[in-house]
């Protein structure tokens, strides 16, 4: 029997809505007893009539509030905006009030009047300074920022610069001479007082700008004994000299935070940087430009000798902490925009950094000539089918956990003799396992013919094949290679056995980080651009360093709990689709069989068109992939958009033709086109009783189950290997 409906107040406070009543369908109903008009019960029923209407129409007219559901970030956000509009007023008119200038005593003399304002002696209460007071407050406090009091506004001067006072008693300016502060050793043994003087005048760059002082030279006027500051006096002090005659000066702070903001914004200029000081030094009441050529050598320098300081204390900038020396996989990818421009010439000096992390080009020439030459004439392009690959741009690179390994210049296209290079060198560092590429499919048949005609690189056939997770998803379902029709699932990383959860794209992380490095190093010297780079490499890797233990940690947290997750996931296909774990294990051996099958397409039938339909679709997700990956110009992209525009009326030619030849089973023509996620084409789900789809899905789900557990063991392995590797460093350091 169904319940009575809420009266309207009811109904409206319920669902915080207006009410709205179900209707009921209206039967005639006649009355057992007839009613006359006059009778109370009449009344009564007019009545409550009456008094429900009155009440409907009191609902309906009432206007019921809404609730905005907002966030505890988003109220913070309204809140704090809102207290600042109130006080927009009162902070005006304090900073005008905090502009205004008045008569100070001097609080070091405390009687004469102040006309000097120190801001960064506050911190000793002694704010204002009359002209003598200022003189023997900043003799040494150099760097301290001044405003004097002139024309009863403060003018910001530099420390060259003094306040005197006329015979009026008017602050006037004139110039001084600054010591550069650094500690004088003893230098005789004389009781007398001795001297020191100004001596050499250099420029000190410092991360407020730059400044004009003087080195101290110390004397004795009995024994005519003389000191000046040698580098090692100006080391000891953080000042890095820019030549070796001492002109100009770099305190360690630029450099540092130079090296440090190359890293977090790699994109930024030396240019930008450098304006960036002088700008600082203006508004401090200097003038000065700094030479960006004598910066950039200078910076080189001062890291080139860090990174040997580091490398004999045994810290390695380009070793995995984790994967050494068992390392699981290794990746290799290029990149487009770290292009350099023919016109920048510069010197022929070598670079600082000349092998460490980018390959000498002379050695990668010599290995590329030396396979060539030892093999025949074979097809070398990166293609998958039909569809084409970018398999190396401008610069290759290998990585593990993110870090980068080793990297190359190319010089000679897409060809795979590089990644071959990159393969080479790391296999002499470690155990690699897992050999991680977007074209695998391709470049592993090729380095088995090198193989035989290159017999010392056979070791580079004991590492296996690994197809990168994220562009597996835009190979055809089978990869042609020289050996037979191969799968995605035999390539692809998510069926590989002892793999665990490992992805194959670590380069694309990095690639995100060096690309907007390439804005400025297209525009350096080859020596330069190496030195950048190789700079930039090893602060990533160190960052990388830190944070490493934190990494593998979270990452064992995360996986173990996926991993439940996917376990109940599975468990829920099979429950619903009613089978075991033997008919799980039977599709499993069914969907790796079905990889290696070999089939033979006839020309002109059915099975030419689907390999044409598969290929087309290929390309179209890998251009559209890579569209902004790879590309930075609007013009290249939009050329790009052209080219997909007609490869897309050419697959719905084909799928056309495919429809018009078969019966039934034919190509949903909007989903194949649009590239629709998940849409598997119906040769994809022919299968003896069972959906392939089904199939497919379980083999899927099983395969990542079984990775993530493997990935468990695999991670405790890595933390146990960067524990031992901290030991090692730690012992050598006390050895040293």
């Amino acid at each position: 029997m169904a319940s009575p409906p809420l009266p309207p107040t009811e109904t409206a406070q319920a669902t915080g809505k207006h009410p709205v009543h179900p209707v009921h369908p209206v039967h005639p109903v006649h009355p057992v007893h007839p009613v006359h008009e006059d009778s109370p019960q009449m009344e009564q029923e007019l009545t409550t009539l009456e008094t429900r209407l009155q009440e409907l129409k009191d609902t309906l007219a009432a206007e019921i509030p809404t609730t905005n559901v907002v966030s505890t970030w988003t109220q913070r956000q309204l809140s704090t905006h809102a207290r600042m509009k109130m006080s927009r007023a009162a902070l005006l008119d304090a900073k005008l009030s905090a502009e205004r200038v008045f008569n100070q005593k001097c609080n070091r003399c405390t009687v004469v009047e102040a006309v000097v304002r120190c801001l960064d002696c506050v911190a000793l209460e002694m704010e204002f300074f009359c002209a003598t007071c200022d003189m023997e407050a900043h003799k040494r406090n150099i760097f301290h920022d001044r405003e004097a009091l002139f024309h009863g506004f403060l003018e910001p001067i530099p420390p060259t610069t003094a306040v005197v006072l006329d015979e009026n008693d008017q602050p006037q300016f004139c110039e001084q001479l600054c010591l550069l502060p650094l500690s004088t050793p003893a230098i005789c043994k004389c009781s007398q007082d001795l001297r020191v003087t100004p001596g050499k005048h250099v420029s000190v760059v410092t991360i407020n700008g730059k400044y004009e002082v003087c080195l101290p030279q110390k004397s004795c006027p009995s024994c005519s004994t003389q000191w000046n500051p040698e580098i090692g006096d100006l080391l000891r002090h953080r000042y890095w000299p820019a030549t070796s005659s001492c002109q100009t000066l770099f305190k360690f702070d630029v450099l540092t935070t130079f090296n440090h903001m190359k890293v977090t914004a790699p994109a930024m200029s030396r240019m930008a940087f450098l304006k960036m000081l002088e700008h600082r030094a203006v508004q401090a009441g200097r003038t000065g430009s700094i030479c960006a050529d004598t910066f950039q050598r200078t910076f080189f320098e001062f890291a080139f000798c860090k990174f040997k300081e580091e490398d004999m204390c045994g810290v390695h900038h380009f070793d995995c902490p984790a994967c050494s020396p068992d390392m699981l996989a290794v990746s290799c990818d290029g990149n487009r925009k770290l292009y350099r421009f023919s016109k920048s010439k510069g010197t022929e000096e070598p670079p600082l950094y000349d092998g460490l992390f980018l390959a000498k080009d002379e050695e990668v020439s010599d290995f590329v000539d030396h396979v060539r030459g030892n093999i025949r004439s074979t097809n070398e392009s990166s293609f998958c089918g039909t569809a084409k690959f970018t398999a190396s741009r401008e610069m290759a690179k290998k990585s593990g956990h993110g870090f980068l390994l080793r990297g190359l210049n190319h010089f000679r296209g897409e060809i795979f003799a590089y990644p071959m290079f990159l393969q080479r060198d790391v296999a002499k560092k470690a155990n690699v396992t897992f050999f991680c590429m977007d074209v695998t499919c391709r470049y592993w048949p090729y380095l088995k013919k090198v193989v035989q005609g290159v017999p010392e690189l056979q070791s580079l056939t004991e590492m296996r094949p690994f197809l990168s997770v994220m562009h597996a998803k835009a190979h055809t379902a089978k990869c042609e290679s020289d050996d037979a029709y191969v799968l995605q699932v035999r390539w692809g990383g998510r069926s590989q056995d002892g793999a665990g959860n490992t992805v194959g794209e670590e380069v694309e992380q990095v690639n995100s980080f060096l690309s907007r490095a390439g804005l400025v190093t297209k525009y350096m010297t080859k020596a330069g651009r190496v030195n950048m780079l190789t700079q930039q490499a090893m602060g990533w890797n160190r960052r990388k360093r830190v944070g490493l233990h934190q990494a593998l940690a979270q990452r064992y947290v995360k996986t173990t709990d996926r991993a439940k997750v996917e376990a109940a996931a599975l468990s829920n296909i099979i429950t619903a689709n009613h089978i075991d774990q033997e008919t799980v294990q039977q599709w499993v051996c069914d969907v790796r069989q079905w990889a290696v099958t070999e089939r033979v397409h006839t020309p002109g039938s059915t099975e030419d068109l689907r390999a044409e339909i598969d290929n087309l679709i290929v390309t179209l997700l890998r251009k559209k992939q890579d569209l902004y990956r790879l590309h930075d110009s609007s013009q290249v992209r939009l050329r790009k958009r052209r080219k997909m525009t007609e490869l897309k009326g050419k697959l719905r030619q084909r799928v056309v033709q495919y429809n018009a030849l078969v019966e039934e089973n034919g190509i949903d023509v909007e989903l194949a086109c649009s590239l629709t996620d998940g849409y598997i084409l119906p040769w994809e789900g022919q299968d003896e009783g069972n959906t392939f789809r089904l199939k497919r899905s379980v083999f899927d789900q099983s395969m990542l189950l079984q990775r993530l557990e493997e990935e468990q063991f695999i991670l405790v392995k890595e933390m146990s290997q960067h524990i031992r590797y901290l030991l090692k460093e730690i012992q050598a350091i006390l050895v040293n």
